[in-house]
């Protein structure tokens, strides 16, 4: 299914704007702790936005924060906004936005009450459908640049250190150190790879906000190896994003070897509304950013690495063809049994077997729909088509999964047998059909 693509590049628009922002150490200790969620790859943190709760992705890549989701039961109030025109990567034309000045922004003790937001109030961006979870915006990369960062994906926590040497002494002996280069708040390194039996140096954007491992734009010495298939590799501010899929031979990250990574290539469209800085090649995303943990030194232009429980699982793909996203909810009857009677239940069911009865509860489910099928792929070839609404997965209803466990699915192992039942135009109708391993 690829869900932890889709969101790849929301954050890569032109503007001509700046942010100069500067958070603020509210915090009596020398280090503050932000928990956050991976879901595709991607870190979603708790933040106030003009005291209004929110749950916004941190992305490195991102040269602007940007809120495309607004609070339902909170009024949240943006002064000194003006409307610009902004470009984003897919298909779609020029859109407009609303470029707000002097806002507050706060995770945990950290804050910043003069921080600028691009707010895009009438596009289509769909992320909670494709994450399966709110998310509001997304912070951007300014947020990394006053303190020393440590990003620990396996304990789920960002920290920050007010006083970052102490820090850097304890970790220099146990973390691989690699050079970057900082231009406009966004850290560039350099890595290599063997593409087509060939060793190329690839200058690349470190972007937390791209749920793929590696992002590729082609070139006369960067080309896509033979094998690969066309996806929707994401949406950006302006459409789909489509382009090939693949494999690296090898990727190198200092002394740390990829075989067989998975790789992207944005079509030439969505390449041309890119924002590049000169002679850059792509992007390094969540996918391996995630295997390991990470020191972000910004004032010396240098990160530090090392290992974690995420570094030798393999790279796995959806094998199904299926692009899945909510639609909606549905309010779904649900039978607890109790061993007394309640008093406050409606309505009650007498078990004729005994003194066991039952509550009647409601819930909210989701409803998930097809939103994008792969041409030739097991799926297309078995008959889904985009909208089908999906009833059950291999017998198991389909509310009863989540985005990330239907993703987990069909990237589970060749050859494993899928069996849908869907709603299309009011019939149900079944399909089945294997996963199936082309890269």
């Amino acid at each position: 299914m690829k869900a932890y693509v889709k969101i790849a590049c929301l954050l890569l628009f032109f503007t001509n704007f700046i942010c100069e922002a500067q958070f603020q150490w509210h915090s009596k200790n020398d280090k503050v702790s932000i928990p956050f969620e991976l879901s595709h790859n991607l870190i979603i943190a708790d933040v106030m936005v003009n005291e209004v709760e929110l749950k916004m992705i941190l992305d490195t890549g991102s040269e602007r924060n940007l809120l495309f989701s607004f609070p339902e039961n909170d009024t949240l109030v943006f002064e000194h906004a003006e409307k610009v025109k902004i470009k984003g990567v897919g298909y779609g034309e020029i859109i407009y936005a609303y470029l707000s000045k002097h806002n507050s922004l706060a995770i945990k003790s950290l804050r910043n009450d003069d921080v600028e937001f691009l707010l895009v109030t009438d596009q289509d961006i769909s992320i909670i459908n494709k994450l399966g979870m709110p998310v509001n915006g997304i912070v951007g990369a300014d947020f990394f640049k006053d303190y020393l960062v440590n990003i620990d994906y396996d304990k789920r926590k960002i920290v920050l250190f007010r006083e970052s040497e102490t820090a850097l002494h304890k970790i220099k002996n146990k973390f691989q150190s690699i050079a970057v280069k900082i231009i406009d708040d966004r850290p560039y390194i350099t890595i290599n790879a063997v593409i087509n039996k060939s060793e190329v140096s690839l200058y690349l954007l470190v972007d937390s906000g791209l749920g793929d491992g590696l992002w590729l734009f082609e070139n006369d010495s960067i080309r896509c190896e033979e094998s690969f298939f066309v996806d929707v590799l994401g949406r950006g501010l302006s459409g789909e994003i489509m382009g090939k899929k693949s494999r690296v031979k090898t990727l190198y990250l200092n002394e740390f070897e990829f075989d067989g990574a998975l790789v992207s290539y944005p079509d030439s469209i969505s390449k041309t509304n890119i924002s590049l800085t000169e002679n850059r090649n792509g992007s390094l995303g969540g996918e391996i950013m995630k295997r390991f943990d990470w020191f972000f030194d910004y004032k010396n232009q240098r990160f530090y690495m090392k290992t974690n429980s995420f570094f030798n699982r393999p790279f796995h793909y959806n094998m199904s063809g299926l692009e899945i996203q909510h639609n909606g909810i549905q309010l779904i009857q649900e039978l607890t049994s109790t061993e007394q009677e309640q008093l406050l239940r409606t309505p009650v069911y007498v078990n004729e077997m005994g003194p066991k009865s039952y509550t009647v509860k409601y819930k909210l489910k989701p409803v998930f729909e097809i939103y994008a099928v792969r041409k030739d792929s097991p799926a297309y070839l078995a008959g889904l088509n985009v909208g089908d609404k999906i009833i059950s997965i291999n017998g198991r209803k389909a509310y009863n999964y989540s985005i990330q466990k239907i993703t987990d699915l069909f990237q589970s192992e060749e050859g494993k047998k899928i069996k849908m039942v869907i709603q299309r135009e009011g019939k149900k109708m079944e399909f089945e059909f294997y996963l199936e391993k082309v890269l």
